[in-house]
């Protein structure tokens, strides 16, 4: 097994030759100390070195080095792990702790959760860093970005579909780029159109993360190569968010709002945005319908807007996620009546199961999924496409009925809660890291066969049949070295389609002649039929 670094000295200057990544590094004084001591263990090199430099300077060092907490001269050192860039071009959240956008949540989690398997460079600060690099970056500054295609990454995890910026540079970095689907569709067509665009852009080792299955077979009615689609589900942390005896529960949140009323009736929850397409009005309607039940509310809320709320009704406003599992457990059930377009997963619903509560969701694709058999799903009436982006309607009469049912039927309400739990337990944020993982290898295994651009000459020119009709065509003109024929003929005929797709090829992706024939031939068999040919042809070439 061969050694990541050997220490070699060139012109009075000390590098560390990168076998892995086949570059020269300089190094400095630390460095050069610490790795003449590769034969000492991490603690023997930090005491060694004390009266020279700090601690963290030396731990720092040895953590860039990947060096094992013992090591030895005949001990190889270990290959590092995966090295992901996980940039973002703008912020647009605060304090995790009062984060409630889910899709912020959700990618924050899951950067923490791989961190144990890969070395994360990020663009902002986390309260958890280990084994997270801040690495700034500017995607507007030529040398910052430069400096990025030289990291030799393994990887890049995008954060949201709207930071088309990083398009500009697919050209020159050659790694794997994934882009999570957080909103498949909505904003009155944006998302789908932005969609799109970074279809046409991404090579054969790119990826979209989406989240679920139905997003993957909402875009195979618009695209041909849905092998782009990775489903990488959000998971949960089920020590965080986890059962807790339900009385006990309600009586913390009574004194905690001072609403002793809480302790006497039952619990209808919900945490989310309260917003129109998160089903706010539905869930407020399903209270009125339900006056003996005490409906509890949370999350930010336009505060200018006077609400017309029923008397067992109450909204509490944000709340810091260190006092969501207690409101989770409070609750005898999770209402979640969303019909947002962007609903691609639900994460409060998976929370809420966590702590072995029963979800009620609406039939949309995100909450349908998390849920399974371990709730309820009430039939929504669904749109073709968005208005205003809500995704479809729902009645809230059906909810209060499912919940009515529930809340007479204490034993069956309490196997849904123990299956609640044991689905959560299957989605953990560490589950989600390893699938990440996964998806990032197999880019790299697609990466190793990724072929350089066509290059060959075509024509184009008339042909006259025998019956005197005369009809374009391409020509595949085969380039001759030295008397060697790569192909068996000199000049090959084909279609004016086919032939403007070869010629297209030498500088643009399939997917963006995928686009080209979709206009040319407007018969969506004869364009996979197409590229299907394309794909064998260049995959037959040298």
């Amino acid at each position: 097994m061969m050694y990541r670094y050997k220490l070699i000295e060139f012109q009075g200057n000390a590098y560390l030759a990168d076998l892995d990544y086949h570059r020269l590094l300089p190094v400095d004084e630390l460095v050069r100390d610490v790795f003449e001591r590769f034969e000492s263990d991490a603690e023997e090199i930090v005491s060694d070195l004390a009266e020279k430099y700090a601690e963290s300077e030396i731990r720092n060092c040895l953590h860039y080095l990947h060096w094992p907490q013992v090591q030895s001269f005949s001990r190889a050192l270990e290959a590092p792990p995966l090295k992901i860039f996980a940039p973002r071009l703008r912020s647009t959240h605060g304090d995790l702790r009062w984060n409630t956008l889910g899709a912020s949540v959700a990618h924050i989690e899951l950067l923490k959760a791989l961190s144990k398997y890969a070395t994360i460079h990020v663009t902002q600060e986390f309260e958890e860093m280990e084994n997270m690099i801040l690495t700034p970056f500017n995607i507007r500054e030529k040398s910052s970005v430069s400096r990025m295609i030289k990291e030799n990454y393994d990887g890049v995890l995008l954060w949201y579909l709207d930071e088309f910026e990083m398009m500009s540079v697919l050209n020159y970095l050659h790694v794997p780029v994934v882009l999570p689907i957080y909103a498949a569709r909505g904003d009155n067509g944006r998302i789908t159109n932005g969609m799109m665009r970074w279809y046409a852009s991404m090579r054969s080792f790119d990826a979209f993360m989406t989240l679920t299955q139905p997003t993957i077979d909402l875009y195979s009615t618009f695209i041909h190569d849905t092998s782009l689609f990775h489903i990488v589900p959000c998971g949960v942390d089920t020590e965080f968010f986890q059962p807790e005896n339900k009385g006990q529960a309600k009586q913390k949140v009574a004194e905690l709002l001072d609403r002793p009323e809480i302790t006497e009736k039952p619990i209808v929850g919900y945490i989310s945005r309260f917003q129109v397409e998160k089903g706010a009005s539905v869930f407020m309607d399903v209270a009125r319908l339900m006056p003996e039940v005490f409906f509890l509310a949370a999350g930010p809320i336009e505060e200018s807007y006077r609400y017309d709320f029923p008397e067992n009704f109450l909204h509490i406003g944000k709340h810091p996620r260190e006092e969501l599992p207690i409101l989770y457990n409070a609750c005898d059930l999770f209402c979640f009546p969303s019909i947002a377009c962007s609903e691609e997963f639900g994460l409060v619903v998976l929370e809420a199961m966590a702590c072995g509560t029963v979800p009620v969701v609406s039939s949309y694709d995100g909450p349908k999924y998390v849920v399974k058999d371990a709730g309820v799903v009430v039939p929504a009436m669904l749109y073709d496409r968005d208005m205003t982006g809500l995704g479809g309607g729902i009645l809230a009469e059906n909810f209060a009925e499912v919940i009515a049912e529930l809340l007479q039927d204490d034993s069956g309400r309490h196997k849904l809660a123990e299956k609640a739990r044991q689905r959560a337990l299957e989605l953990t944020w560490d589950n989600s890291a390893k699938c990440l993982l996964r998806v990032f290898q197999e880019l790299n295994a697609k990466k190793r066969l990724a072929r350089q651009r066509a290059r060959m000459p075509i024509g184009f020119g008339l042909n006259e049949n025998v019956g005197g009709s005369v009809k374009p065509k391409a020509m595949i003109i085969n380039a001759i070295y030295e008397g060697n024929t790569p192909l068996t003929g000199t000049l090959y005929d084909t279609s004016v389609e086919e032939g403007i797709a070869l010629s297209l090829l030498q500088n643009h992706s399939l997917h963006e002649i995928e686009v080209i024939l979709s206009y040319l031939l407007e018969d969506n068999e004869a364009v996979e039929e197409q590229l299907d040919r394309l794909k064998g042809f260049m995959r037959a070439l040298f």
